[in-house]
């Protein structure tokens, strides 16, 4: 997979700024400062549904010289969305904001059908308010979910696309744009975004979709809203900055490179620390050690007999999103041992797990280098 290197600085402007205005909140048990203000009275608790109609006009970014025949196209997009706007206690207490969460579906044409095809999604998405929610607001948007793609590469049959080679696919979008409210249950948004879709290195060719996008949508609250400040102790002000101990264990697959077929597993161990920043941000710093199948293999596939070191080690350093249960990651590694060279020295990981009991968390990372996937993993994580 093709990822256009602007993603990384998109994500770290956005993070920069909602950290710079302190908006939101450190985990912590919200039942102790429920009892702590049990005097206090709370506007009502009502979680608000929305339905949204959205269009998409975009121009595709040819990224690498394997997918330069896009170079020029509009892809475009029509979704349906279902939000429900959070209005309660407990979205309060973690981030002192009311955010938006939903799901959507999408159909895309992306304008070079005879190369590129159509594709349906959905997924889910994420909408967070610069101050609370009014008739005129700046807002951040994510969303993410799985494409079903039309017309993916085949060396004999199609062997004009090499964007995608499964008809399967992941789909991210991150973008920001400004909300308006003309009446009580009725909203315009226009939004500038970036968007990807790609199989995340499961089997190539796989050089992606990626384009800049405009887009307006019209959303309607099936009742009339109404967001309030609400009085409730703030325990970041009082409480210690968290730190954490993370240990890890990751396991992945991987496509070989092309035009060789196959893929091969990917296993890794790794150490973290992480020390709260903010009320929404961490920094972390840690070591990693992976088995890299691709090693393996390439080396018994084009030198029969010989053995290799199949093992690289790198330290790391990003940022953390703390997010309640979820933690949202970013960040850099850098190899210092690694017989088995390939592709650049230096990667970037983002990463998403969810707090499921206790001190353990689950979720997926993925890995690419510049421009170019790595493999996705699934990573479980104990933490301390």
């Amino acid at each position: 997979m093709k990822i256009n290197p602007v993603y990384l600085s998109i994500i770290i402007t956005l993070s920069l700024i909602v950290s710079s205005g302190d908006t939101f909140s450190q985990s912590y048990d919200s039942t102790s400062v429920n009892d702590i203000s049990k005097s206090i009275v709370y506007p009502p608790e009502h979680n608000y549904k929305i339905l949204g109609l959205s269009y998409i006009t975009g121009y595709m970014i040819p990224h690498a010289k394997e997918v330069l025949n896009v170079r020029g196209a509009n892809p475009r997009g029509y979704e349906v969305n279902v939000f429900w706007h959070l209005n309660n206690n407990d979205v309060w207490n973690d981030c002192n904001c009311y955010p938006r969460i939903g799901a959507f579906i999408s159909f895309y044409d992306f304008d070079l059908t005879d190369i590129l095809g159509y594709g349906i999604a959905g997924g889910i998405n994420y909408a967070y308010f610069f101050g609370l929610p009014d008739n005129f607001n700046f807002h951040i948007k994510g969303k993410a979910g799985v494409g079903y793609l039309t017309k993916p590469f085949d060396k004999i049959n199609h062997p004009e696309n090499m964007a995608y080679s499964t008809h399967f696919n992941y789909l991210l979008s991150i973008g920001a744009g400004i909300t308006l409210k003309p009446w009580e249950q009725i909203e315009l948004q226009f939004d500038g975004s970036m968007n990807h879709q790609s199989n995340a290195a499961l089997l190539e060719p796989n050089g992606g979709i990626n384009y800049w996008a405009a887009s307006v949508t019209a959303n309607y609250f099936l009742e009339k809203p109404f967001f309030s400040k609400r009085n409730i102790p703030d325990p970041y002000l009082t409480g210690k900055k968290k730190t954490r101990w993370d240990f890890s264990f990751s396991w992945g697959i991987s496509s070989m490179p092309y035009p060789m077929p196959g893929q091969v597993p990917m296993y890794g161990i790794t150490i973290a620390r992480s020390w709260q920043a903010w009320r929404f941000i961490a920094f972390n710093l840690g070591a990693e050690l992976e088995r890299n199948g691709r090693a393996v293999e390439i080396t018994r596939r084009e030198k029969p007999g010989i053995n290799v070191d199949p093992f690289r080690a790198s330290v790391l350093s990003g940022m953390e999103f703390l997010m309640g249960k979820a933690i949202f990651s970013i960040q850099i590694g850098a190899y210092f041992h690694r017989p088995f060279a390939e592709k650049d020295d230096i990667y970037q990981r983002w990463g998403l797990v969810y707090n499921v009991w206790g001190n353990f968390y689950a979720g997926i990372n993925f890995k690419s280098y510049r421009n170019s996937a790595d493999h996705l993993s699934l990573r479980g994580t104990l933490s301390f």
